[in-house]
């Protein structure tokens, strides 16, 4: 981690190795706000970091949030005890203290039995502000109050929002789709890698899908203890490639000008990234790294996070896959355009041959 980097918000938890403390909740705030180009300092995204060194994280953060709920831990006057999260608040508070930050600028997100009353007591940081409250309103109406708090130094919700922020004007604006499941539309694939950092993803998900041809965001792009890692401590990983040699990738070149086997040496490469690494996993760890070869033409690159996130880009014709238009697709209660694309997914794993 590069302290010096500057953040826009710390997002906070309580209970990491606690089935009831607050790091699923500040996962999903995470992806939202990642997926929104909004910089996050998470502790379990970051490479090489250790808990003592997260104060001076908070330092080069312009927003704090502590996500909590009932099982947070604190004294007979309500003030938190965890002596990490006591440190990460205090070194904030001297900033506000300092005339560095102003008072506002830490936050507390209430849910599930903690609330916004509660959360003045937890400290001095955080008394006569407002904070978010799934009590009062819903988890998807919080999130978006809090995206505004950081872009616009407001918590009022507006649906007329831009990226104006000097470090989002890389990202092509918000546009809705014909459901509130596409959540984010970029021009071309570099545009959603620097909003969507998949090396982050890894840290954090749970469970990870993804159907292409070579499949580089998900092999050579990444660091290989870094995957070994993550699928130790119990990540699911399945890949889909475009098989290397079959009909349908000579016939994917030639309709991008590739010469000869291009994508074919490549794709060739990303499979032997993964078959070595699989190779490496321990015996009990192996089938939590799934790997697929599929003769299909390939008309989607699909990535699928916990159940929930999906990043999609169409092969169009004649058009090399990254320069292609990126989707941001949010699963929703009452939407149908996530699940379409999952069904998808599901029809090609099945009619190809698992590696």
């Amino acid at each position: 981690m590069n302290f010096v980097e500057r953040r826009d918000i710390f997002i906070a938890y309580h209970g990491t190795y606690d089935d009831y403390g607050s790091l699923n909740k500040a996962k999903q705030l995470f992806y939202f706000l990642e997926s929104r180009g909004v910089k996050c300092y998470f502790f379990p995204t970051e490479k090489s970091a250790y808990f003592a060194e997260t104060p001076v994280a908070v330092k080069n953060a312009d927003k704090f949030l502590l996500i909590c709920n009932r099982n947070i831990k604190t004294d007979a006057d309500g003030t938190v005890v965890n002596n990490g999260i006591k440190q990460e608040l205090q070194t904030f508070w001297n900033c506000i203290y300092e005339g560095k930050r102003q008072r506002g600028d830490a936050r507390v997100y209430a849910y599930d039995g903690f609330t916004a009353v509660k959360a003045n007591d937890l400290h001095i940081a955080f008394q006569g502000v407002a904070h978010f409250d799934e009590s009062n309103a819903s988890m998807d109406d919080c999130f978006e109050m809090i995206y505004d708090w950081i872009i616009n130094g407001s918590d009022q919700k507006s649906f007329d929002r831009s990226l104006q922020s000097p470090s989002h004007t890389f990202v092509e604006p918000f546009l809705p789709g014909t459901t509130l499941e596409v959540e984010r539309v970029f021009l071309r694939r570099s545009h959603m890698n620097k909003v969507w950092d998949i090396s982050k993803m890894i840290y954090v998900a749970r469970k990870i899908e993804c159907l292409g041809i070579s499949n580089n965001e998900m092999t050579l792009n990444m660091d290989e203890d870094t995957m070994k890692n993550a699928l130790c401590q119990g990540m699911n990983l399945e890949i889909l490639f475009l098989a290397p040699y079959g009909r349908h990738t000579r016939a994917r070149e030639k309709e991008e000008g590739q010469a000869r086997n291009t994508i074919r040496n490549n794709t060739n490469a990303t499979l032997s990234f993964v078959s070595r690494l699989k190779k490496k996993l321990p015996d009990p760890i192996k089938n939590n790294l799934k790997i697929y070869i599929y003769d299909l033409v390939p008309r989607l690159n699909m990535i699928f996070i916990d159940g929930e996130h999906l990043l999609l880009q169409y092969y169009a014709n004649a058009v090399p896959g990254a320069s292609n238009p990126c989707f941001y697709i949010k699963k929703k209660e009452d939407g149908q355009l996530y699940d379409f694309f999952y069904e998808q997914y599901q029809y090609i794993r099945e009619r190809g041959t698992e590696k």
